[in-house]
């Protein structure tokens, strides 16, 4: 299997598999005997004391590669072939397809693996849930600093938020999480603070002033800028009294992840978690549907699996995974309607035998008063 650093997918497998990861392409193949990887003279000493044990570290000197011929992956990819004793390649679906067409214009036999390259990944040891929790630890206090920050603000003339006779923004907030997240050596990544309408767009970042009475969704997925993993929270806050609507959609949202929570335990299949955060909303009234040519409602999954990448498996939604021991899952249930506002509530979790267990608990609470 070869694997070239570039993409998010094979990069963070790479990672994975090998231990080692850098700011430039390089070159990773894995055999039955171990790991070979090319990176360049000036990542050789990095690489030796960061890989995983067997992993075989070479540099394109070390291959006999001078000149041009040295960054020819074609090259190092026959060398490494000749190394290993190989005849046949197999690449993931991201593999560039210019390098694939060279690779085929050179004779290789090659085959695509359209399956997880490291579907081991789904199941977390100890050591990386410890380093998931400190992620998560970090995402948990950027929440409470925002949630402190947005509480304190005084509400002006037509429903403005004031900071110190400025008005409170997506921005200032957003700016607050990433001080806080490097404060505890994560980098925040399109953090989202998003109020009123903006929220019914569960991706978008949210910008401009926040206003009283409208929800504002707060999601922070930081990523360790030491160790690769993320955390990931999503809390819904309202400065000053809601409506009666808003507490509605506020509590039906709530409820829902409740519900889903407590069917989290190893066994279980994901599509019944989605299911169930569906019954909850249909009960309470709560429509998914098209409206205008945009849907409205309950319009994502009700989870995803959180490690070197933000999303990866197990997906809890119409997935038809089952949930295993070791796997660490969001649950994140939404409902999102223009002109009333969108509520997300997310926590991290990771799977046991009989539940689930918080990686980092914290407090839910909608109306700052």
């Amino acid at each position: 299997m070869i694997l070239v650093a570039g993409s998010s997918p094979s990069t963070t497998n790479i990672h994975y598999l090998s231990g080692f990861t850098a700011p430039d392409s390089f070159l990773y193949m894995k055999t039955a005997q171990g790991g070979l990887l090319v990176v360049s003279a000036m990542e050789k000493g990095r690489a030796i004391k960061q890989s995983t044990p067997g992993t075989q570290i070479f540099t394109p000197a070390d291959l006999g590669l001078k000149g041009k011929k040295a960054w020819n992956k074609v090259e190092q990819i026959r060398i490494l072939m000749e190394i290993a004793q190989l005849r046949r390649i197999l690449v993931p679906v991201d593999f560039p397809a210019g390098l694939f067409h060279a690779l085929e214009k050179k004779g290789f036999k090659i085959a695509i693996e359209r399956k997880a390259i490291c579907p081991e990944r789904k199941v977390k040891d100890k050591a990386e849930i410890a380093k998931l929790r400190k992620s998560q630890q970090a995402a948990v206090a950027a929440m409470k600093s925002a949630i402190s920050l947005i509480g304190s603000a005084k509400i002006g003339k037509n429903g403005h938020l004031f900071i110190e006779k400025e008005f409170l923004t997506s921005e200032k907030v957003r700016q607050l999480i990433h001080k806080t997240l490097i404060d505890h050596d994560c980098a925040g990544i399109e953090t989202i603070v998003a109020g009123g309408d903006q929220g019914t767009d569960p991706h978008e970042r949210g910008h401009g002033p926040l206003f009283a009475g409208q929800s504002v969704i707060l999601d922070i997925f930081p990523r360790s800028e030491k160790t690769g993993y993320w955390g990931d929270i999503s809390r819904t806050v309202c400065r000053g009294p809601a409506s009666a609507e808003l507490k509605k959609l506020y509590n039906a949202v709530k409820a829902a992840q409740a519900v889903a929570l407590r069917a989290v335990k190893a066994g279980v299949c994901a599509d019944e978690i989605h299911g169930l955060c569906k019954t909850v909303f249909e009960q309470r009234g709560f429509e998914t549907k098209e409206v205008d040519g945009a849907y409205v409602g309950f319009i994502h999954g009700t989870g995803h699996g959180v490690g070197l990448d933000i999303h990866e498996l197990p997906r809890v939604g119409a997935s038809g995974e089952t949930l295993e021991p070791g796997n660490v899952i969001t649950i994140e249930p939404g409902l999102y309607y223009p002109g009333l506002g969108g509520v997300r509530i997310e926590d991290t979790v990771v799977v046991t035998e009989s539940g689930y267990r918080y990686l980092s608990a914290c407090p839910k609470k909608f109306e700052l008063l």
